[in-house]
């Protein structure tokens, strides 16, 4: 163990001692970074953000580095929703992809093709959840009746309140999400070709 803890404190000092030397074009290249890291945030969490006139500001040699900041952030706003409501920022980051890649005319394919896919997700997520609660329902009869012999009354006990039921609800959603992982990387990976061209 305490290999372990200086070996990472080793990293870590290796790690500020480069910063202190990190060169110009390294710098710039974080800058730049950075830049496209806020330009995306902002563009996601303010509703009058132009994204389109604030990366037009951008200077042509740096414009490649910022854009691909961005879409980095973007895409990784593209994830499966938990419910309705998360569809709507997953949404703000698929409309700022279409404004970075306005000029490839098979964007709004590309992202209509990400949104039917987290919605069929989303769908089958609830209709699985429901299946689950159902099986789990049927097995809830032993353990309220042996609450009902400790007790002496009836006892309806939720499912959802049951630590086991949580447990195997999230294996049974990450395998959910196993089978439709491939297919969504493969579709946010075409924005970064598309950044190439």
């Amino acid at each position: 163990m305490g290999d372990e803890i200086r070996s990472t404190l080793e990293i870590a000092l290796e790690k500020a001692a480069k910063i202190g030397k990190a060169s110009k074009e390294e710098l710039r290249r974080d800058k730049l970074e950075k830049e496209g890291r806020r330009l995306a945030a902002k563009f996601l969490n303010e509703k009058d953000f132009n994204l389109l006139e604030a990366l037009a500001k951008i200077p042509g040699e740096d414009k490649p580095i910022v854009l691909k900041a961005a879409v980095d952030t973007l895409c990784r706003n593209i994830v499966f929703p938990q419910d309705e409501a998360a569809m709507a920022d997953i949404e703000k980051a698929l409309k700022g992809l279409e404004l970075i890649f306005l000029s490839f005319p098979q964007v709004k394919e590309l992202t209509a093709e990400i949104k039917k896919l987290l919605l069929l997700y989303l769908q089958q997520q609830k209709q699985l959840y429901e299946q689950f609660k159902l099986q789990f329902q049927s097995q809830m009869g032993e353990i309220e009746e042996a609450l009902k012999q400790q007790y002496g009354e009836g006892v309806k006990v939720e499912p959802e309140m049951i630590p086991q039921f949580q447990d195997e609800w999230r294996k049974l959603k990450g395998r959910l999400q196993e089978q439709y992982q491939s297919q969504l990387n493969y579709l946010k990976n075409i924005f970064y070709k598309m950044l190439q061209q």
